[in-house]
């Protein structure tokens, strides 16, 4: 039995699996797709999802569920109804719900047991592609479900049958997915995940030291995604329909989701190719309509958009007190980082050469399903318990320093033996050599280090010009540095030397030890004698 990884999207799913060769890939449903469409229609009693379900939100809206995946784990209070919904979300026992037009009657189902209709055909899509039952599955979850969100989604998964083993970030399984196809695995790094889904924007930033994650900041949009730029596109289509029929379709709720639906296939186009046609069979009052945009001016239209995707992301590095110089890789995630002017205007931000930004090494649809698949494969030799007792809290992410701990030099520059944002527990050892005859003790200070980002004004050599011309003034150069500053002591340790007047040249151990509640050990041992000495540091 396999473990697959399963990426439940408000708009789409995606379910990763280990192919032959042993890579993750995402498998196909019975219609073909490996994009399976997050909607729910009733055809009678019978259910489907899927492409053919997105195809009843326009015909039979009363019949259909859709973006219910933004609904499970809340109140009704909490609830919203999205953009391209079909049935709309009511009350029931304080939960959002739909009211479903079944042959024998209406039926109320809520957002959690729609959850388990919809997620219990993608079990069995599995297993019908892999011919053979599930073990289980590894979920991904954006960084703002909360843990309401995620107790909801478990027990949605599981009474659909799916043993959940585990619930991921996104944002890690991405990095996941990308070090294995990279063969990057055992490199250390700050990543930026952007993760601009159907109708929300999650931008994460996350260290990797030693194969451990660690989340330093978060941002988000939850009105922010691909529906925004799908919204541009029904506006532009509808004024020129209706500049062509004089036929207003901006109240027709049935013409607005035939038109979205065929916008988002217009979209895509776009990716790929410099105009793309948008056709809609009897759009309103019999009339077909027949458009095209070039990609010029979509983009143009697009730029509002961006402009906030780039502010969620400069927010993310704020609040994990980065530069963007410091940042080795930006990995683009969601169908709309297919679009090329996205990957351009991240570089608007992370101007720095070394900085790699990916989105087209992998499908960026796929690319969570694929890690989540991933992190199945290495879950797979363990009980459910066994990850839940010890491996669940480190096995992709990781608490982690919040300073860098070193020492002073003679110098008085800071002098780092364990680097801001280190996955814990950690431990490092180093030795240093006693320099002075006659010492009797050894004496060491660990202080915490201030990150600082500076920006320097680099002058200008002023421009010769001839004589009686304007003088050239030219913008002076702007540089970031990024330093260490020593701040706060920590611990420190005096160590009586046993050697006493013969102590010049003697070796001293010096073991640092940070738990994964933060607390700090030093540990200072004379290797040519038997003296040692423990310290507790602050937290």
């Amino acid at each position: 039995m396999s473990v697959i990884g399963i990426n439940f999207g408000t708009s789409y799913t995606s379910i990763g699996y280990l192919n032959k060769e042993g890579r993750a890939d995402c498998l196909a449903n019975e219609e073909g797709d490996r994009q399976i469409a997050s909607v729910l229609a009733f055809h009678g009693n019978e259910e489907v999802v899927g492409s053919q379900a997105k195809s009843d939100i326009a015909r039979h809206p009363k019949t259909t569920v859709a973006n219910f995946r933004a609904e499970i784990g809340k109140s009704f209070s909490q609830s919203e109804n999205l953009p391209g919904s079909a049935a709309p979300v009511i009350e029931k026992d304080g939960q959002p719900a739909y009211e479903v037009s079944l042959p024998e009657s209406q039926v109320i189902f809520t957002a959690n047991e729609v959850s388990t209709k919809f997620l219990r055909h993608i079990r069995e899509s599995a297993e019908d592609f892999l011919g053979s039952a599930i073990a289980g599955a590894v979920l991904a979850v954006p960084s703002y479900f909360t843990e309401e969100q995620r107790k909801a989604l478990v027990a949605a998964a599981e009474a659909a049958g799916i043993q959940v083993l585990q619930l991921v970030h996104e944002s890690a399984a991405a990095v996941l997915a990308y070090e294995t196809v990279n063969k990057t695995a055992n490199e250390d790094k700050t990543v930026v995940v952007c993760d601009l889904g159907d109708h929300s924007l999650d931008v994460t930033a996350l260290t990797v030291r030693s194969g451990l994650y660690s989340v330093l900041a978060t941002a988000h949009d939850t009105n922010l995604g691909g529906s925004s730029l799908d919204d541009l596109l029904i506006a532009h289509f509808s004024a020129e329909f209706k500049k062509k029929s004089k036929v207003d379709i901006s109240s027709n709720r049935k013409a607005l989701a035939k038109l979205r639906g065929a916008v988002e296939a217009t979209k895509k186009m776009l990716s790929s190719a410099n105009t793309a046609p948008c056709f809609v069979e009897s759009l309103a009052d019999g009339l077909d309509f027949h458009g095209t945009i070039n990609r010029m001016r979509f983009e143009i239209m697009a730029n509002k958009v961006f402009g906030k995707v780039l502010d969620t992301i400069r927010e993310t590095l704020t609040k994990a007190d980065l530069d963007a110089s410091e940042i080795d890789e930006v990995i683009l995630v969601g169908g709309s980082a297919r679009i090329p002017k996205f990957a351009l205007k991240i570089r608007e931000v992370f101007t720095s050469e070394h900085t790699k930004v990916l989105s087209s090494e992998l499908e960026a649809d796929e690319v969570v399903a694929r890690g989540c698949a991933l992190q199945g494969s290495l879950l797979s030799g363990y009980e459910k318990e066994d990850i839940e007792a010890s491996q669940e809290p480190v096995i992709t992410v990781a608490p982690h320093t919040q300073k860098a701990i070193g020492v002073i030099n003679a110098n008085g520059d800071f002098v780092t033996i364990i680097a801001r944002d280190t996955p814990l527990p950690a431990r490092r050892t180093f030795e240093f050599a006693n320099a002075t005859a006659g010492q009797t003790h050894a004496y060491l200070a660990l202080h915490e280090g201030d990150h600082t980002i500076e920006k320097v004004e680099i002058p200008v050599e002023p421009i010769e010009v001839e004589e009686g011309e304007e003088p050239i003034e030219e913008e002076p150069e702007i540089v970031t540095k990024v330093a260490t500053k020593p701040a706060a002591l920590l611990a420190e340790a005096s160590l009586p030397l046993s050697q006493g007047k013969e102590a010049k040249g003697s070796k001293i151990e010096v073991q640092i030890t940070v738990d994964a509640d933060r607390k700090l050990a030093l540990v200072m041992r004379e290797k040519n004698g038997s003296n040692i000495i423990k310290v507790a540091g602050k937290q």
